[in-house]
């Protein structure tokens, strides 16, 4: 696959699944044990996750796995700024895919219902005390936006930026698109460990457009080690 030895080029490691079933039991897996090393090694982990459809059937085998969850500490990488109450809000999905560890893992959310820049800047504020992120879990859209930075945003290189000053943004409603909260480049490129899940076709052109023009797309911004892409068909 051509995609996979660009990536390959470009020191992003490439693991394909035979489906959708597949790809989430490989990132339950990488997850759990990921976060065992690092709850063994500092006794705790920081993890970022997406939101979404796509994540639910992995966040519930994460669920599954016999973690000391006292030790996680987890945010979001993204939210629509819903509360979690909202079918759209991702905080929502991640209070029922992990119920059964809600009450003990520590959780740091992104809305907090005042305004989205004071809730950015509370969230920042509290990410600041978390210095980097062990793990992170990422999406990608057919458009080639990763969290909630959009291609369609004027200053989304910046946003993407391992060097942006901020740590969590308000970004504005555009279109359909609600208003949103978003981790940028800073802890997303700085997290020690990079997942990338993807799916179909559509999304295999854009990252294959992203290979050749890194600088075009969002997500260019992340092709590089020490990500990690889990893709399926």
């Amino acid at each position: 696959m051509m995609i996979a030895d660009a990536c390959v080029r470009r020191g992003v490691r490439w693991h394909a699944c035979s489906g959708s079933e597949e790809q989430a039991h490989w990132l339950a897996m990488q997850v759990a044990d990921e976060l065992q090393q690092c709850i063994a090694r500092s006794g705790l982990v920081r993890l970022a996750v997406s939101g979404g459809r796509s994540p639910e059937a992995f966040l519930r085998q994460l669920s599954d796995y016999p973690l000391d969850w006292s030790a996680v500490h987890l945010t979001l990488v993204d939210e629509r700024w819903v509360p979690p109450e909202h079918a759209q809000s991702n905080a929502g999905l991640l209070q029922r895919c992990l119920a059964a560890h809600w009450p003990r893992l520590h959780w740091l959310p992104l809305y907090r219902g005042v305004s989205p820049e004071a809730d950015a800047q509370a969230a920042a504020a509290e990410l600041a005390a978390w210095a980097v992120l062990d793990l992170v879990v990422l999406g990608m859209g057919a458009d080639g936006h990763t969290a909630s930075l959009f291609p369609d945003l004027p200053d989304w290189p910046a946003l993407c930026a391992a060097d942006n000053p901020q740590r969590c943004v308000a970004l504005p409603a555009v279109g359909e698109r609600q208003e949103r909260l978003s981790l940028t480049g800073r802890l997303l490129q700085g997290a020690s460990r990079q997942l990338l899940a993807i799916s179909g076709q559509a999304k295999l052109n854009t990252l294959q457009q992203a290979c050749n023009a890194p600088s075009a797309l969002p997500i260019g911004a992340f092709l590089k080690s020490p990500l990690e892409i889990v893709y399926s068909p």
